[in-house]
C-alpha cells in the first residue's frame, strides 16, 4: 500500500509568469507570443450568443476557412467537406461574429455527429466561444438521438488538443501521414504549424454523449467555463 506521503501533489511545472510551483492540476495552457517580456492580461468574457448560421454568415464562415487552413473543402474522417454545403454555428461577441463551428450529422453513423470545422477569431480566443460553441453544438445532436462526437486535428495543434480533451473528448485514433497527404494536394507540401512543428497526422478524439448525459447531476445547473 502506498504510504500517505505518496498521495501528496507535487509540483512538476512552474508558471512562466509569476514563477509558482505547479502541480499537474494547476497548470493551464496558455498562448502567449515569442517577447519575453509580454505580460499581457487575460480577456474579459463578455456576452455570447450562439445560434445557427445562415447564407449570410456562410460568406464570413468561408473567407474565414480560407484564411485559417487555405481552402474552404476541408479534408477530415477521410472524406472531404464543402463548406458551402454543410450546416454550421455561428457565436456572436459583442455584435460581431467571433467563431464558426460547421458540423455533419449522422456522420460517420446513424447514431453520430461529427464536427468538421471549428475556428475562433484570434481576437475573441480565451473569452469562452469556444466552449459556447461546443455546447450549442450538443444541443443540436441530443435531440436527434445522437450519442457519440467526432473531431479531428493534425498532430501540432497543441492547443486544440488541450481544449477538446478538457470539453471531454478523448483521443481515438492517430493517422500517420494523411495531413501531409492533404497539404500536398492544395501546394502547401512541407507546411509547418503550431510552434514550428511539422504538421504530418491527422488526430481523431471522440465524445461520448450518452455517457456524459447519465454522470450529469439532474439537480445540478450548467457550469459556465471560460476556456
Amino acid at each position: 500500500m502506498a504510504d500517505e506521503s505518496s498521495r501528496i501533489a507535487r509540483p512538476v511545472y512552474h508558471c512562466s509568469l509569476c514563477n509558482r510551483p505547479l502541480t499537474w492540476d494547476d497548470g493551464r495552457l496558455r498562448l502567449v507570443c515569442k517577447d519575453p517580456e509580454c505580460h499581457g492580461d487575460r480577456p474579459r468574457p463578455a456576452p455570447i450568443q450562439v445560434r445557427e448560421g445562415d447564407e449570410h454568415d456562410r460568406i464570413a464562415l468561408l473567407d474565414q476557412s480560407r484564411r485559417f487552413f487555405g481552402s474552404s473543402h476541408l479534408h477530415a474522417f477521410g472524406e472531404v467537406f464543402p463548406l458551402a454545403k454543410t450546416p454550421f454555428l455561428v457565436v456572436e461577441f459583442a455584435d460581431e461574429r467571433a467563431g464558426y463551428l460547421a458540423y455533419a450529422l449522422h456522420f460517420p453513423r446513424q447514431e453520430d455527429a461529427s464536427v468538421v470545422l471549428m475556428a475562433v477569431r484570434p481576437e475573441f480566443q480565451g473569452r469562452g466561444v469556444g466552449r459556447a460553441l461546443q455546447g450549442a453544438f450538443e444541443a443540436v445532436c441530443r435531440p436527434l438521438e445522437i450519442t457519440r462526437l467526432h473531431i479531428c486535428t493534425t498532430n501540432d495543434n497543441i492547443p486544440g488538443l488541450y481544449f477538446y480533451q478538457r470539453c471531454g473528448y478523448r483521443l481515438m485514433k492517430i493517422s500517420p501521414d494523411v495531413a501531409a497527404e492533404a497539404l500536398i494536394e492544395h501546394g502547401d507540401s512541407g507546411m509547418v504549424g503550431f510552434g514550428g512543428i511539422p504538421i504530418m497526422d491527422e488526430i481523431h478524439l471522440t465524445k461520448d454523449l450518452k455517457r456524459v448525459v447519465e454522470s450529469l447531476d439532474p439537480a445540478a445547473g450548467p457550469e459556465v467555463v471560460n476556456d
